[in-house]
């Protein structure tokens, strides 16, 4: 097995991002179900057990609304943080890819690997200093 140490797949990031997005989307339904039921009153009746029924009901409510909003919150930390990881690796992969494509410009030193990738890929071949982004 090879060392993945220093191994990021990009796009599982991106697929982790949107999953967070997709937990974030289905917290918002139990929490507007939530808020229906504290604003609509309750019909537990007229006597004292029912008052204290309708107490204890509004602070689990509350409570789990509370509950509901941190989830949310730590859902969207991951995200942002994954996603600036994610950017951040994006960026450094260009960086590097634009770093080796201007030194081998300036050296020739991939010359023989462009005429190569040339025959290869059905071009003329020869020297022309690019390569194929991707």
């Amino acid at each position: 097995m090879q060392d993945q140490s220093y191994y990021v797949h990009l796009e599982s990031l991106k697929d982790f991002v949107r999953e967070l997005e997709t937990q974030i989307h289905a917290m918002s339904k139990p929490n507007d179900f939530l808020l229906t039921l504290s604003e609509q009153p309750l019909l537990f009746g007229e006597f004292g057990e029912a008052g204290s029924l309708t107490k204890a009901h509004q602070a689990a409510v509350a409570e789990m609304q509370g509950l509901l909003d941190q989830v949310k919150g730590a859902i969207t930390f991951a995200q942002e943080v994954t996603t600036t990881v994610a950017d951040g690796y994006a960026a450094a992969d260009e960086s590097v890819a634009v770093d080796m494509n201007h030194a081998g410009q300036q050296t020739g030193l991939l010359d023989p690997l462009l005429n190569v990738l040339g025959g290869v890929l059905g071009g003329t071949g020869g020297s022309h200093g690019g390569g194929n982004k991707g």
